[in-house]
């Protein structure tokens, strides 16, 4: 019962954050017609997936932020305030006049809402995960964070299928009003998201460093010293932004534009794939606990390399099957670099840091590559044809996979816990993580 209170409120925070991308990503085209002049589409779209990608920026500043206060104050305590930011940001964006009626104001403060969404996901997957991880048992932490992982790729295929039934409904009204319904509905989930994370208990973790004096002062400055760390995670966390967020972001608005396919076939063929990687999350982590996490890491690297221009060949061919095909061939790097990356960091991270320190590594490279992804999805189509952003995630696959297999430790036994000292002998070095060297 405790097992399920603990995961079912850190997926829930996850599974809303990629709602949001899903039901953002999606209805693009849409939210370009309400929310920007329509005298020019092209430069329409273009503009809403920069809105898209902006709300990235943000994200490191979030991290920074309530990264700290969960290492300062409790990880309880940061994962209540980002979902609280989230529902208010996701649900304001159902309430917003368009162009028609508000003119410039309309994309304004469609930004806004996007920031806002963005300051609030700076801090929600890690810091969640941090929070499972802290809880799982020794031998289970792959298993326990996977279904943290798992709640992305739920909450996008449930994102697609209330899209789905929206159009089904009624497609013109979908086009007019109800897809905004998607969005009121996220911050609805959000509000219930932080109804149950109020009710956790703060991690034995934290308390213990409380009560001995041990947590940082400084976590943001703490996390800078270890560059080398650093550099590796934002390396693998860069990948699997570019290729989560092709999926999500840029792949249903390139089905559309260039594929050709109608947006229920888009969203049918998203909806199940999803589904499908859901499960896959679940056996990589139960696999990472069995053989270790770095195999895992570098089989989805390569096929990231081998697979991403297939994808996009078969995604141009306009079918059902074909678009299943493509995705299955994006979805399956990224549940593989995900959970083991995810498990990898926070293993590797010092627990009185753990929280912003991950949080920065992750939301650095999200905002970098995450965000710029659909934008620069489109303009390398654009520019290049229909294959350059396939040959664009193969190529930092490539570059990734250099650092992976040069620069990574196995990670499956290392402890997450370490003694720390009491406020008057902080800087004792015998009591202090061993910090990471870098190549090994």
């Amino acid at each position: 019962m405790v097992q399920k209170k603990i995961l079912g409120a850190a997926m829930i925070g996850h599974a809303v954050e990629s709602y949001d991308f899903v039901i953002y990503g999606s209805s693009a085209t849409i939210i370009a017609e309400h929310f920007f002049p329509e005298d020019n589409p092209t430069l329409a779209i273009l503009s809403t997936l920069a809105v898209y990608g902006i709300a990235f920026v943000v994200r490191p500043v979030g991290a920074a932020v309530f990264g700290s206060i969960g290492d300062r104050l409790g990880r309880r305590t940061a994962l209540s305030t980002v979902v609280l930011i989230m529902a208010i940001s996701t649900a304001a964006i159902a309430l917003l006049p368009g162009y028609s009626t508000a003119g410039i104001a309309a994309p304004l403060l469609l930004l806004c809402c996007r920031l806002g969404q963005g300051i609030s996901m700076g801090a929600e997957y890690t810091s969640a995960a941090s929070y499972v991880m802290e809880q799982a048992p020794a031998n289970r932490r792959g298993l326990w964070i996977s279904a943290v992982g798992s709640a992305s790729f739920i909450g996008s295929a449930f994102a697609a299928f209330a899209l789905l039934a929206l159009h089904s409904t009624s497609p013109h009204a979908y086009t007019e009003w109800t897809w905004r319904i998607a969005f009121l509905f996220g911050g609805l989930m959000a509000l219930v998201g932080l109804y149950m994370r109020l009710s956790l208990e703060e991690t034995s973790t934290f308390r213990n460093l409380e009560a001995r004096g041990g947590t940082s002062a400084s976590p943001v400055r703490e996390s800078f010293r270890n560059w080398r760390l650093f550099l590796v995670l934002f390396t693998i966390f860069a990948l699997l932004a570019v290729v989560v967020h092709n999926l999500l972001g840029y792949l249903p608005t390139y089905l559309i534009t260039t594929g050709g396919l109608p947006e229920v076939t888009v969203l049918v063929a998203g909806g199940t794939a999803l589904l499908l990687c859901t499960g896959l999350c679940i056996l990589t982590g139960a696999l990472t606990d069995r053989i270790g996490r770095k195999p895992l890491l570098i089989t989805g690297v390569v096929i990231a390399v081998t697979g991403s221009v297939p994808a996009y060949i078969l995604a141009s061919y306009g079918t059902l099957l074909t678009t299943l095909a493509a995705e299955t061939l994006l979805i399956i790097p990224a549940a593989l670099i995900g959970i083991p990356a995810t498990v990898m960091a926070i293993e590797l991270v010092p627990p009185h840091i753990r929280t912003t320190s991950t949080a920065l590594a992750y939301n650095t490279a999200y905002a970098v590559f995450g965000g710029t992804a659909p934008l620069l999805g489109a303009l390398l189509t654009q520019h290049f044809g229909q294959l350059a952003p396939g040959t664009y995630i193969a190529a930092l696959a490539a570059a990734a996979l250099i650092v992976i297999t040069t620069a990574l430790p196995e990670t499956r036994n290392h402890t997450t816990t370490t003694p720390q000292p009491h406020k008057h002998d902080r800087e004792s070095t015998s009591l202090r993580p061993t910090p990471y060297r870098g190549f090994r």
